[in-house]
């Protein structure tokens, strides 16, 4: 029997396998670094028993369970007979110990009836759902082939039936904007996911992203304008008690080739840069609260948990610069302590 960890995730990648449509956006190959799953049932088997075996192999030694997890295609679209094949055998992995349920990623419109009766009969933990926004105009847009009601009726299904929902969502597909995405993450607050993703829309080769960007009909959002909206979105999620998971895309060597990413704002530090961002913008709250007689000229204290400090001052102490230039500050000081809860922080001046 393994040690359980809560947040670790065994991952199965079948790139595009199942998958009915080919959105504006994608290209699995690139991100996942393998060819696309639409060969014959006998190869998609093969393909994941051979990552299932890995998988299996490092979970036993290094004594650490947790969910097996299928990405990269619409898993709960596979054909049925692969798809209880896979199921039986992620089922097998639960009941042995080795592994603490199933994950998977899938569409919100690929859950129908009887797909969530046989999704009932094995140790399903979470659904993670592709929803990319909620904005019918954006999901028209990049050729989803559902509506923001499709998702709302998926949620709660998934929740019906006791399992730990997400969501992702991709900020900056094309038609969206800032206001339409805040309305995608109130929306998403409404339907009070376990958690959410943040993976701003980049520009992959071999996409008809691609080729609406070279012809100049869509612009990908900067990496500052990314940074922005998905720090927004952040503290809206934390204030809501929703963790967000995850903020841009894994670094990948398969990304980062030249002619991969075409445009947009990849950075193999997203989510860090947001984090960032995000403790500027509570810091900039505080400040300005209070009079600037109080602080001009002076130095500002800030007392954080010893874990989120670099994040408090950012790249390279980008943040401290920001401050003192803005505000007048003299000087920043950090204090740091162990006990404290990721978010707390204390503003004062010397």
């Amino acid at each position: 029997m393994t040690k359980a960890l809560e947040n670790r995730i065994y991952p199965v990648f079948l790139p595009h396998a199942g998958c009915p449509y080919r959105c504006v956006y994608c290209n699995q190959q690139a991100v996942t670094g393998q060819n696309d799953c639409t060969g014959a049932e006998d190869d998609l088997t093969a393909l994941f028993l051979r990552q299932y075996s890995a998988l299996t192999e490092s979970a036993r030694r290094s004594g650490i369970s947790g969910e097996i997890a299928f990405y990269g295609g619409t898993f709960t679209l596979l054909e049925q007979p692969i798809l209880r094949r896979v199921l039986d055998c992620a089922a097998n992995g639960v009941e042995a110990g080795t592994f603490t349920g199933i994950r998977f990623s899938t569409r919100p419109d690929a859950l129908p009836p009887d797909i969530l009766g046989l999704l009932s009969g094995y140790p399903v933990r979470t659904v993670e759902l592709g929803v990319q926004s909620l904005s019918d105009r954006v999901l028209e847009a990049s050729a989803r082939g559902y509506s923001a009601n499709v998702v709302e009726a998926a949620g709660r299904e998934v929740r019906r039936r006791g399992w730990r929902l997400g969501i992702q969502l991709m900020p900056g597909l094309p038609e969206d904007d800032y206001p339409t995405f805040l309305e995608s993450i109130s929306g998403l607050v409404g339907i009070r996911p376990d958690f959410a993703r943040l993976y701003p829309t980049l520009v992959l080769q071999n996409t008809q992203l691609a080729d609406r960007y070279r012809m100049g009909d869509y612009h990908p959002l900067s990496l500052d304008e990314a940074i922005e909206w998905c720090a927004s979105a952040y503290d809206v999620l934390t204030r809501e008690q929703i963790p967000v998971i995850r903020m841009g895309l894994h670094s990948d060597p398969e990304l980062e080739k030249p002619g991969t990413v075409l445009g947009g704002p990849y950075h193999p530090a997203f989510g860090y840069l947001v984090k960032a961002r995000s403790w500027r913008r509570k810091v900039d709250g505080l400040l300005a609260a209070a009079p600037l007689r109080l602080y001009s000229g002076k130095t500002l204290l800030l007392r954080v948990c010893e874990r989120v400090r670099s994040e408090l001052t950012g790249s390279g102490g980008e943040n401290i610069a920001y401050w003192r230039e803005k505000w007048g500050i003299e000087r920043v000081k950090i204090a740091c302590e162990k006990d404290r809860n990721a978010d707390w922080i204390e503003c004062s001046f010397e």
